[in-house]
């Protein structure tokens, strides 16, 4: 996810009703209710100010809890606002294996997005945040990885710690401190008040220190101990798992976006394509590797809101030694898990697939059909039904483990559909339930945003 968690909305919109009443006077005995002014379009200078439980779910993290909030600022002549800040607290709590309860995932962040800058030539996105993702996946390499279950024939009830530790058979324990920046500048700029058409420079900056813990027993542990092995399979491990030490990373990116949608939190109009490329220098263990993004979404109308379509195609390439947890990442403006996940591949595990060829692609069918209004805030309530899939390869040529290529199978999909609510312009929370007919596996997730 990146990952931001959802906020409990219907509690919200609860909470938002009881706020709604009439004034009344009393004037010779009798109540009577003043004249409601008119309500029109949201006034063009304006702050939007929302703050929500941080209420959440996703299959692979459980319940997530905490607070979040935005703040936006609106003024003529800035689009799609003149700055929006975004604080998040939470962590997920999740039924540990057995018995007991386990809190997989911490996520703190703020985001800052100042659009306007430099004479509306300059946007600038940076965010400051920590993670520690106890339930990080790691299942190997390729897309013919396997994830297997060795909890199976365990009993918890006769050995609990036995059980609980095949159930980590597939997890690792990483926390990252992190500073992520992002400088986008106008080279060209036609667009209209109804659209898009820029092209956009971007030169980041993102930042880490990971931290890296196998548990005991661990398909992790197990592969860090054949990589020092001078055999077959552990060169060929060797020359994939790389940054299993504490180190800091530094990724540099530059490259090119190119804008022509019609709103860029629910467009319906208009394409967006991200091309870049990034690149670390290693700044430890050798991590010197360089990747190229070309991420690009499509949308179309038929009805309006009522009726559009979207699709994305990403392809995500990386050359050389790079940690191996970024073989599960793709992008440069918005690093995200995939393929797997609630941003990639829904009704998949996160980073179920790993590897440094990814292709990825998403179809959805949107529909906003119902618009409503309490009191100043603006709401609209929609539906999607999705198809995603992925294709993997571990490297440029062909990996063996075991006497076999790790890249064979075919196209891995996840088919769902999902609702849609949006408060305000650039307030959406989406609720994704999903399965996965190639992996056997289902998801389901609340999170803000669009998955593209």
């Amino acid at each position: 996810m990146c990952r931001r968690r959802a906020p409990a909305l219907l509690a919200a919109l609860l909470a938002c009703a009881s706020l709604v009443y009439s004034p009344v006077v009393e004037a010779r005995g009798e109540r009577i209710k003043k004249p409601k002014k008119p309500k029109g379009p949201p006034k063009p200078e304006r702050i939007e100010v929302g703050a929500l439980p941080a209420l959440s779910y996703d299959s692979d993290l459980g319940l997530g809890f905490g607070l979040i909030a935005s703040v936006a600022r609106f003024s003529p002549g800035y689009r799609p606002y003149r700055w929006r800040l975004e604080l998040l607290l939470s962590a997920n709590a999740k039924r540990a294996p057995g018995k007991g309860i386990e809190v997989p995932f911490h996520d703190d962040y703020l985001n800052m997005d100042f659009p306007g800058l430099a004479g509306d030539r300059l946007r600038i996105t940076a965010r400051v945040g920590f993670r520690k993702f106890a339930n990080t996946g790691y299942y190997g390499f390729g897309n013919d990885s396997v994830a297997t279950e060795p909890w199976e024939g365990l009993d918890p009830d006769q050995d609990l710690m036995a059980y609980q530790a095949a159930r980590r058979y597939h997890r690792f324990d990483h926390i990252y401190p992190l500073l992520l920046f992002n400088a986008r500048i106008k080279v060209w700029d036609r667009s209209t008040p109804q659209q898009r058409r820029r092209i956009e420079a971007l030169v980041g900056l993102n930042t880490t220190y990971n931290i890296v813990r196998p548990y005991p027993g661990s398909l992790l542990e197990q592969d860090i101990a054949l990589k020092a092995m001078d055999t077959p399979d552990g060169q060929a491990t060797a020359h994939l798992l790389q940054g299993t030490d504490p180190h800091m990373l530094m990724v540099v990116s530059a490259g090119a976006l190119f804008d022509t949608r019609d709103h860029e939190y629910t467009p319906t109009r208009g394409t967006f394509t991200e091309l870049t490329v990034r690149a670390s220098p290693g700044v430890q263990q050798g991590l010197r590797y360089a990747a190229f993004t070309l991420n690009s979404a499509w949308f179309k109308s038929f009805i309006g809101e009522y009726l559009s379509f979207a699709v994305r195609g990403v392809a995500d390439v990386i050359a050389g030694d790079a940690p191996f947890y970024e073989l599960t990442r793709f992008g440069a403006l918005m690093p995200r898990d995939g393929p797997g996940g609630g941003w990639s591949l829904r009704g998949v595990p996160r980073q179920r697939y790993a590897g440094k060829i990814k292709l990825m692609q998403n179809l959805e069918l949107r529909s906003m059909f119902w618009k409503f209004r309490i009191k100043n805030s603006q709401f609209a309530v929609g539906a999607v039904a999705f198809l995603d899939a992925a294709r993997i390869w571990a490297d440029f040529g062909r990996t063996e483990l075991g006497g076999r290529s790790i890249d064979g199978g075919t196209f891995k999909l996840g088919t769902g559909g999902g609702l849609r609510v949006r408060w305000g312009e650039t307030f959406l929370v989406r609720f994704d339930a999903a399965y996965s007919p190639t992996d056997k596996s289902n998801g389901f997730y609340v999170d803000v945003g669009h998955v593209f």
